[in-house]
């Protein structure tokens, strides 16, 4: 099947754009559009918490592929953190729960009038991710047509009201993961809904020097990396507390710690713990490379793209038990070890005692699973499956 003309909906989207569900949507687009005519609509927005204008309304090209992008008619809701309480830990009724959409944002008017007015003109529309307005507004205007992407984890606001019937319109579900797919399952029981498990895809590492990143930051020793958001949100905090446990237990104690992201919580002042920010992708490549192991402590995550960009050194991954889908990829690859509260310690001590072997293990997963050729025929049936359902 080749030919197709295809719509990728996104909250976000720009070579500045840095967030999980976003980065996938940008590598199904730059596939896709190798073999079918692929367009983007998308809203101005760079910050997510904002949705404040960055980009200019108006056509756009990205990678050759033509980027609509359309204003936000207003921004998050400045009570959006009171509201959220509200409705997620109060009694509310079911006016709440159908306000969420437009008040978390972004809400986008012109992109829901664009899908109304043209979206009939494309074979199939691809929406991502379920929670937010353009795919919770926007997919229900065609559903006839429409992929969801929904990059879903189980989390609360995956209950309410504008959700419940969003997983059972489209014509094909794509899910990251096999534990994506079986939570789904579980909560809207919508078998009957046509899906693919896409996973990802990596070409080849960028070369990694890692000499030069232990000294432009001054790092001697084994470390142990966490590339992220440095934040409570993404399990940093729990993180923090189980290495410092660890270390007054006597274990690792040549051993740093290195935070490698956007700092947002507080960062105790200690020599076996180093917050480097964000760091340049040259830093990123040699971080990854010359890291005893990577640690992902956070435990609502739809797919751990850093955890193959690891794999691809042949660095282990050591992953929080509570997360199903990270552990599920570290289990099905072989390459690392799953730590549940208080076990850190006694997990990253068996990565450090085989590192080798689950390194290797993580590299053959990576070239078997997310080349591109393997993504490019989940992505196609994912495509012909919204087309032909």
């Amino acid at each position: 099947m080749t030919g197709r003309r295809l719509l990728l909906v996104v909250q976000r989207y720009g070579a500045e754009v840095v967030g999980g569900s976003e980065q996938h949507a940008r590598l199904v687009a730059q596939r896709l559009a190798q073999r079918h005519t692929v367009e983007v609509a998308t809203t101005t927005a760079l910050d997510y918490w904002t949705w404040a204008p960055y980009y200019a309304a108006g056509d756009d090209f990205l990678d050759s592929i033509l980027v609509r992008r359309f204003a936000v008619a207003a921004g998050r809701d400045p009570e959006f953190k009171a509201f959220e309480h509200h409705v997620l830990e109060e009694e509310h009724d079911v006016a709440d729960e159908l306000a969420w959409p437009r008040r978390q944002g972004p809400d986008c008017p012109e992109l829901l009038e664009f899908l109304h007015a043209r979206g009939r003109e494309y074979d199939a529309i691809l929406f991502y991710t379920y929670i937010y307005a353009p795919t919770a507004l926007g997919l229900p205007i065609v559903p006839e047509r429409a992929a969801l992407i929904s990059t879903a984890h189980d989390e609360y606001p995956l209950r309410l009201a504008p959700y419940r019937a969003l997983f059972h319109l489209p014509r094909a579900i794509g899910y990251l993961t096999p534990e994506e797919r079986a939570m789904v399952h579980a909560r809207f029981h919508n078998e009957q809904v046509p899906d693919e498990v896409l996973g990802y895809a990596l070409g080849d590492a960028p070369a990694a020097d890692v000499h030069a990143f232990r000294a432009r930051h001054g790092i001697d020793g084994p470390y142990v990396l966490y590339l992220g958001q440095v934040s409570e949100g993404k399990g940093c905090d729990e993180l923090l507390v189980e290495w410092i446990a660890h270390r007054e237990r006597s274990g690792a104690a040549d051993t740093t710690l290195v935070l490698a992201g956007t700092v947002r919580m507080e960062i105790p002042d200690r020599p076996d713990v180093r917050a480097l920010g964000r760091v340049a992708e040259e830093d990123k490549a040699g971080a990854l490379a010359g890291a005893v192991a990577l640690v992902q402590p956070s435990r609502l995550e739809s797919l751990g793209i850093v955890l193959f960009e690891a794999w691809q050194y042949g660095t282990p991954v050591l992953v929080h038990a509570a997360n199903r889908v990270t552990a599920g990829q570290t289990a099905r690859a072989g390459a690392g070890r799953s730590y549940a509260d208080t076990r850190f310690g006694a997990a990253l001590d068996a990565v450090r005692a085989e590192r080798d072997r689950y390194g290797a293990a993580g590299r053959a997963y990576v070239q078997r699973e997310c080349s591109f050729a393997a993504f490019d025929e989940r992505l196609e049936r994912l495509v012909e499956a919204t087309v032909d359902a």
